[in-house]
């Protein structure tokens, strides 16, 4: 689990609208810089690779795809960290790599491919109509992708982005400043995209001559023209979700404005520091019961409020009062399955696991998503903990099916015995032929027998 900081992190937000020059800042911090500069010499030292003939431009082309993905999987960080509260990139933790999924720049990419077959077909079914082509178009990709973004970078899940409900819920929570954010987007985006075919276009003279020292230089001011333009969307994206986080339900973990406010000589509330010193020093001195009653202060007025739960289950885990730990482990968990902020909720029951082999949410309706998310962020030996003996221990559940599906792909995908899946799959689609579920069992039964006899 990782500290909280101050109480007042995302209250005390600047509204993004107010901060849009600190944005095209941010890709001059030093981390930034460091990663667009990698990026652009290494897409130029692919270019070397143009002298093996065709090989070399098959070569070059894996080159350009791998550096594109380590690219967007930097900005997706971005995204996720500054959601936190990791305002500056210089500041993030060393060993957080792990908490942004691997798969995140292709399910980007699957979600603008979807957009876009949803987005063709509606064109076809209107006849290329001008008016409305534009209307859908800025539907889709000014109004929606924002929020689909945010909700990808939430859940890790590609049909968790897509769920137009949800995108629908982050849009209400947000309010009317969404739609300054989806502007203030898009411009960025039109800024990338004629700002790279401006100079690509001035320096077109410089490719007649071949692959000299002027291409090299068109190369590398166009790679990282599109990097800055890049991270400069993504610290906007995840400074919005920062500034709404107690809306979006998000566990602000890092210190927020205070590094920036420091740096600019401006103060943050006066109320909340004090009361954040006045916590650190109670733990300096020992007094961890005083600062629980303080944040418990705090929840009473902001319920929901996952940073205060944050500190909170810190604190607790420093008192070391097992069936406090206990309580509080089952209701900031609820909080965190129910807002979908997977990554902490499966932290906070693998620490609870750590305390207890046997340990297990009391709320059993918990454990299938809790499972599901397990699996899809490569976590399979949770995914299994969680699922153990479910249908001993809660007989006729409703869940029951999703947590013999989930067994399923266990054995197919992680323990490599596909017999024992086809065993479970079976056996689900019997006795449980009629639930949902049994749909996608069924279209999974049907992978695995392909590829056994491919």
């Amino acid at each position: 689990m990782e500290p909280t900081y101050e109480f007042a992190n995302q209250q005390a937000a600047e509204p993004f609208w107010q901060r849009i020059q600190k944005f095209f800042l941010l890709p001059l911090d030093r981390a930034v810089v460091t990663r667009m500069l990698g990026l652009s010499g290494a897409l130029l030292a692919s270019m070397l690779l143009l002298l093996l003939g065709g090989l070399g431009v098959a070569l070059l082309v894996a080159a350009a795809f791998a550096i594109l993905v380590a690219g967007a999987r930097y900005g997706f960080k971005i995204i996720e960290r500054s959601s936190k509260g990791y305002l500056a990139p210089s500041d993030y933790p060393l060993t957080d790599e792990d908490l942004v999924g691997p798969y995140l720049p292709y399910k980007y990419v699957a979600l603008n491919m979807v957009f876009g077959f949803v987005l063709g077909l509606l064109l076809a079914l209107i006849g290329g109509h001008e008016v409305l082509s534009i209307l859908l178009y800025g539907l889709f990709f000014v109004v929606l992708l924002p929020a689909a973004t945010m909700r990808l970078v939430m859940t890790g899940s590609l049909a968790g982005a897509l769920n137009v409900p949800e995108m629908v819920q982050i849009i209400r929570k947000i309010g009317q400043p969404y739609a300054a954010l989806c502007a203030f987007v898009f411009f960025a985006d039109m800024s990338r995209t004629y700002g790279l075919m401006f100079l690509g276009s001035a320096g077109g003279v410089s490719l007649k001559g071949g692959f000299g020292v002027g291409a090299a230089l068109l190369v590398g001011l166009l790679s990282i023209a599109f990097w800055y333009f890049t991270y400069v969307i993504c610290a906007l994206i995840g400074y919005s979700m920062y500034q709404y986080a107690d809306r979006l339900d998000i566990s602000v973990v890092g210190p927020g404005e205070e590094r920036l406010k420091s740096l600019t000589g401006r103060h943050a509330d006066v109320k909340a520091r004090t009361r954040d010193m006045l916590i650190g020093q109670m733990v300096t001195h020992g007094e961890i019961k005083e600062a629980i009653d303080l944040v418990n202060d705090d929840l009473r007025q902001r319920p929901n409020d996952l940073s205060l739960h944050a500190r909170l289950h810190t604190l607790l885990i420093a008192e070391n009062y097992g069936p406090r730990i206990e309580d509080h482990t089952e209701k900031y968990l609820g909080l965190l399955v129910k807002s979908e902020n997977w990554r902490e909720a499966l932290d906070l029951t693998e620490e609870a696991l750590a305390r207890r082999a046997d340990w297990s949410p009391r709320q059993p309706e918990f454990i299938a998503p809790m499972a599901r998310a397990a699996l899809q962020k490569g976590r399979p030996q949770l995914a299994g903990t969680l699922i153990r003996g479910f249908d001993r221990k809660h007989p006729n559940h409703p869940d029951t099916p999703q947590v013999y599906f989930i067994g399923a792909q266990l054995m197919a995908e992680s323990a490599r015995k596909p017999d024992e899946a086809r065993r479970i799959l079976n056996f689900l689609l019997q006795r449980f032929g009629g639930d949902p579920v049994a749909t996608e069992a069924r279209r999974y039964l049907q992978v695995m027998e392909r590829m056994q006899k491919a």
